[in-house]
């Protein structure tokens, strides 16, 4: 696959880790992340795409060459981590200069971007021109971090390895490090493979997740799919889905299923490709997916869920407020501060969830 990168069946044992025949795709343009929990091999899988490791067996291949033999320096990689990774005894421009290439991709020729071979230019396009002489440890973790890329950028790599490159950041500095890295990313239409445990940055920057668990993959998708259509529960409670519900499936029609959570009954639309109607089934529905309004009469639709409960718990997030209520089941929904100052524990409520809101997982 010309200008991407293919993982085949990629096997490797560390000590009492493995990772298991780990298929995935990243094309010429796509940036994919990696996500799972701590242990899970994300790094690993980085480390081995870099050379780091000499995978057991499956293959490498960057742009359509096959690299899994070849050291880390002819595997023409960028490599940013958490620990920044500059040179203590070059300063800025030098870190960043030594990176240079005499001959840049043509994304790099062809972009409306600082060309790779100039240092000044990334480093005033990256926001850090003016501490070009100072050393490494005279920097914020901010300023190494971009550095550090300013450094990954200068080789004119045919493939971006980042790993946790934000963990290290602040709130502020994270957000806009990672819209200014993305713009870039988008501009030279050079692939990219992200680890990361932190959710917002996936949803953020993927084209497509890949979610590891115990150095296997457990679903492999578009960044909204994932998010919105995990393959199981453990997908969902690690990207944020507030409601895992235990449910039985009464009734599968077509794309449809009728569902009991206790004595309440909902309606939802099945996954692609669904084998039959298992007797027990998980249900994940995001909190944000549920509309809390007062228990006014409505006309009934078959395209949403309408349930009926109490409030049981608010909690402030910010702007936000959760709101936990019991509709024979617990169900947690946010609301705009200002919509949550009529609401009290014991207030009775509507909760209303739209069919296709619902995710149906195998249990």
């Amino acid at each position: 696959m010309s200008g991407g990168i293919a993982v085949q069946s990629l096997t490797l044992t560390l000590g009492g880790f493995r990772l298991d025949k780990l298929d995935f795709a990243v094309a010429g343009h796509e940036i994919v992340v990696i996500l799972g929990p701590n242990g899970a091999g994300k790094s690993v899988t980085l480390e081995t795409i870099a050379g780091f490791h000499r995978p057991d067996g499956g293959r490498v291949l960057i742009g359509g060459r096959d690299v899994t033999a070849l050291p880390p320096e002819r595997r023409n990689i960028g490599f940013v981590v958490q620990q920044f990774g500059l040179f203590p005894h070059l300063n800025v421009e030098r870190n960043v200069a030594i990176a240079r290439r005499k001959h840049r991709s043509p994304a790099a020729r062809t972009a409306a971007l600082p060309p790779a071979d100039d240092a000044a230019a990334l480093l005033a396009y990256f926001g850090v021109a003016r501490l070009a002489r100072r050393m490494p440890e005279d920097l914020s973790p901010g300023e190494k971090q971009r550095v550090a890329l300013a450094r990954a950028v200068a080789a004119a790599p045919d493939l971006f390895l980042f790993d946790e490159p934000f963990s290290a950041l602040d709130t502020q500095t994270r957000v806009e490090l990672r819209d200014e890295l993305l713009s870039y990313l988008r501009a030279l239409a050079i692939p990219a493979i992200f680890v990361t445990h932190d959710y917002t940055d996936a949803l953020t920057l993927a084209d497509r997740i890949v979610v590891l668990r115990d150095g296997a993959a457990v679903q492999i998708g578009p960044a909204t799919e994932i998010f919105h259509r995990p393959a199981n529960a453990f997908v969902a409670r690690f990207v944020g889905v507030e409601n895992v519900i235990d449910a039985s499936v009464v009734a599968a029609s077509g794309a449809m299923a009728t569902l009991a959570v206790g004595d309440q009954l909902l309606r939802a639309a099945l996954p692609p490709h669904w084998q039959g109607a298992p007797q027990r089934v998980r249900l994940g529905i995001r909190a944000e997916q549920v509309v809390v309004a007062p228990p006014a009469e409505a006309a009934p639709s078959p395209a949403v869920n309408r349930l009926t409960g109490r409030v049981t718990g608010l909690r402030t997030l910010g702007p936000l407020v959760k709101i936990e209520i019991d509709c024979g089941f617990a169900l947690q929904a946010y609301l705009l501060g200002p919509q949550a100052l009529n609401l009290a524990a014991g207030s009775a409520v509507t909760a209303a969830i739209a069919v296709d809101a619902i995710a149906v997982m195998p249990d």
